[in-house]
């Protein structure tokens, strides 16, 4: 995506090192407005690239004014000082003027989507020794870790499995309850740089093992997970694989989002 007009930092998420970490001021010969993000992860709270949902504090000086946006999302209140621009839900280009008694400025924003999932383990490797399984409990991330997330809900989508070899009694299988299509929505909390936005939920890895004799096997699902802005209309990230891996001396390999954690077949019990 190409930068937006009178975006003061790289389209990319870099920011102009010229900025002041705290706050972005988009200056004209009538007025000056300051924004700062609401998060205070990433730590450069002046970008002005910023996450769907994502909250921005304006002030113009001097002020009062009457503010509008164009381009998508909303500005509260219309008028004042100081107000809460909140990016609309898709991806895209904003803009918010104020005018006043001085005259008018603005300042623009690039408004980016989430890119996929990270996933991070929060437990054990699960493991019941002479089987060849492997598993663990981890958290998703939402991605980018330059912006955040946290007014967005996620989901995970159900899929069957693809399943050959040591795992092929589980080929069709779903790794959600067969009677549901996709999980609930989680909310999502501030960014945490270095893994993203995190999700309020723990994710279920877990391979499983079948009454066949140890050997090769794989076993593959297609993941999609989707995202929302404030209840609206849930639109799908990138899609990605979790995946299940027996090699012929029963060494399993579980796979996950970036996650990936590998049993040995004698390995002692463990579980989350």
């Amino acid at each position: 995506m190409s930068g937006c007009s009178g975006d003061s930092s790289d389209p990319n998420g870099g920011s102009d090192p010229s900025s002041s970490t705290d706050s972005t001021s988009t200056t004209c010969s009538a007025c000056t407005i300051t924004s700062q993000t609401l998060a205070s992860d990433p730590a450069d709270r002046s970008r002005t690239t910023i996450g769907v949902g994502e909250e921005v504090t304006l002030t113009v000086s001097p002020g009062p004014a009457t503010w509008a946006v164009s381009g998508g999302g909303t500005v509260s209140p219309s008028s004042g000082t100081s107000l809460t621009f909140r990016a609309g839900d898709r991806a895209g280009c904003a803009t918010v003027t104020a005018t006043g008694g001085s005259g008018s400025c603005s300042i623009s924003f690039t408004v980016v989507e989430p890119s996929g999932i990270k996933m991070s383990r929060t437990s054990l490797v699960r493991h019941k020794k002479g089987k060849p399984d492997c598993g663990f409990l981890a958290r998703p991330y939402v991605l980018p870790d330059t912006v955040s997330f946290q007014n967005i809900e996620v989901r995970e989508k159900n899929s069957k499995a693809t399943a050959t070899g040591y795992f092929s009694p589980f080929n069709n299988i779903t790794h959600q309850p067969a009677t549901q299509t996709e999980s609930d929505w989680y909310t999502v909390q501030e960014c945490c740089t270095g893994l993203g936005s995190p999700a309020d939920c723990h994710d279920q890895i877990y391979s499983g093992y079948t009454n066949k004799p140890v050997g090769v096997g794989l076993m593959t699902f297609p993941i999609t997970w989707e995202f929302r802005v404030g209840g609206g209309a849930e639109k799908a990230m990138p899609d990605f694989e979790q995946r299940h891996e027996v090699t012929a001396t029963g060494d399993c390999t579980t796979s996950k989002g970036g996650a990936s954690e590998t049993t040995h077949l004698n390995d002692e019990d463990s579980g989350y």
